[in-house]
């Protein structure tokens, strides 16, 4: 079926055209996604997350389909090491639903003993569970993938950075909304996703205004009027204090210095690509990076007994940070499934806890558990190392650089939020930072211009 849709665009629109109107399609599809953000962050559930995969499935289908030769094969550059490194996670999850037998979680033992029955167990306490959340993860990596292809094109990641800017700004304004109207949209899960939300908008917001400013020094290179440019700068900028107000409205200190670690970074690149020390400012990159690790250490707040995924979580009670503490004590090294969480802290709680005792306080806590510790920190370590190399392409590129400053950007900022709250795990903020990683990875290298 897929095969014919390049012969039926040829039959109404002739071969021309086949290609563009296709990845028009493709481009709306992930713009009408982006834009329906404060929809999916105030009714995140499984049949969200089902519509969200199902448009995914399209927009991957026509991608694969109609996507020309040359983008095709510069795609695939760019894409493969974002694969390699989504791949490892992937194949994690599908071997703790396996049923091998092997680092089975003690629960299929005791359930054997109760049973009487022999039971080759999973790693996984619920593999139903660790179905839903691979299904997922690879919904957001088909995203990431998606806008990727889609972004290699130049016209078209402008297009893709715009609907980025809409829905950060969409979403700051329902945040504004609930916090000067005092509205009940938003709160627990959603208000957390929400602010995580509006702290890589403020990044993205910036990045934008980067663009609209080195748009209006080229205009002439561009061929752009007089008066579209200032305005291209003012929607910019409107979007940015948007953005940093909603921020601001609802920021504790750990998201302001885990944003601010963000706005730095994108800073950072620009100073040192104005002062032309490209090649320079690769060596001394990671100078902001270890003074991060440095105030991170510093900073750790008491009590120190506290694993580091969970010493920095804000905004949570001593009853979670010590139901979630003896998780961790008890969790196997392989873990105990993907998105087992919630499934699992019941049984954790104490006698005198109240139900709702077992919210996850970080996202780096929550994969430690379902992960296990050797998982996370090489997530950790892959993630930082992404951030290195799109941060580099950003220095090395001849313009279109801020696309890849802002991934990498949001990335870091990303990387410090998780380990501050959980709203990662929430749909809305991994679907935002899903497409901003892939225009930032598209843009990462430069290409000669291709047809829309």
């Amino acid at each position: 079926m897929l095969t014919c849709l390049p012969d039926l665009f040829q039959c109404k629109f002739g071969k021309a055209n086949q290609n563009y109107l296709a990845m028009l399609l493709v481009r709306n599809l992930l713009v009408a996604l982006l834009c329906a953000l404060p929809v999916i962050l105030l009714f995140d559930g499984l049949i969200v997350q089902g519509i969200i995969a199902g448009v995914v499935a399209v927009a991957v289908a026509v991608t694969a389909v109609v996507l020309r030769p040359g983008e095709t094969e510069f795609f695939l550059t760019i894409a493969r090491p974002l694969v390699l490194l989504a791949i490892v996670p992937a194949l994690w999850i599908v071997l703790q639903i396996i049923p091998l037998g092997i680092f089975a979680h003690p629960i299929w033992a005791s359930a054997q003993a109760a049973l009487h029955q022999p039971i080759l167990g999973h790693i996984t306490i619920d593999p139903a569970v660790s179905l839903i959340a691979l299904g997922q993860y690879l919904s957001l990596t088909a995203i990431a993938c998606v806008t990727a292809a889609l972004a290699v094109d130049r016209r078209r990641a402008e297009w893709t950075l715009f609907a980025l800017g809409i829905a950060v700004t969409l979403v700051s304004l329902m945040v504004i909304a609930h916090k000067l109207f005092l509205g009940a949209w938003l709160t627990g899960e959603r208000e957390t996703a929400a602010i995580d939300c509006t702290s890589l908008g403020t990044i993205i917001a910036a990045a934008a205004c980067i663009r609209a400013v080195e748009r209006y020094e080229t205009q002439g290179a561009w061929r752009q009027s007089e008066s579209t440019a200032p305005r291209a700068i003012l929607a910019a900028f409107a979007a940015l204090l948007i953005c940093a107000e909603a921020f601001g409205l609802s920021a504790n200190r750990e998201l302001l210095f885990a944003t601010g670690c963000g706005l730095l970074t994108l800073a950072y690149v620009l100073v040192i690509r104005r002062l032309g020390l490209r090649l320079l400012g690769t060596t001394i990159m990671v100078v902001p990076a270890i003074w991060i690790a440095i105030v991170l250490v510093l900073a750790r707040p008491t009590p120190h007994d506290l694993s580091l995924t969970l010493a920095f979580a804000s905004q949570s009670s001593p009853r979670v940070m010590a139901l979630s503490q003896r998780m961790l004590d008890d969790t196997p090294v392989a873990g105990t499934g993907a998105g087992t969480f919630a499934v699992l802290a019941p049984t954790y709680r104490e006698i005198d806890d109240p139900p709702s005792a077992s919210p996850v306080p970080t996202a780096a806590g929550a994969l430690a558990i379902e992960l296990g510790k050797p998982m996370l920190w090489l997530i950790i370590a892959a993630t930082i190392a992404l951030i290195l190399v799109l941060l580099r392409a950003s220095l090395l590129r001849g313009r279109d650089s801020f696309y890849s400053a802002m991934a990498g950007s949001s990335l870091l900022a990303l990387l410090l939020i998780c380990l501050t709250n959980a709203g990662l795990l929430a749909t809305a903020p991994a679907l935002l930072i899903a497409a901003t990683l892939g225009l930032g990875l598209a843009q990462s290298k430069s290409r000669k211009a291709t047809q829309p």
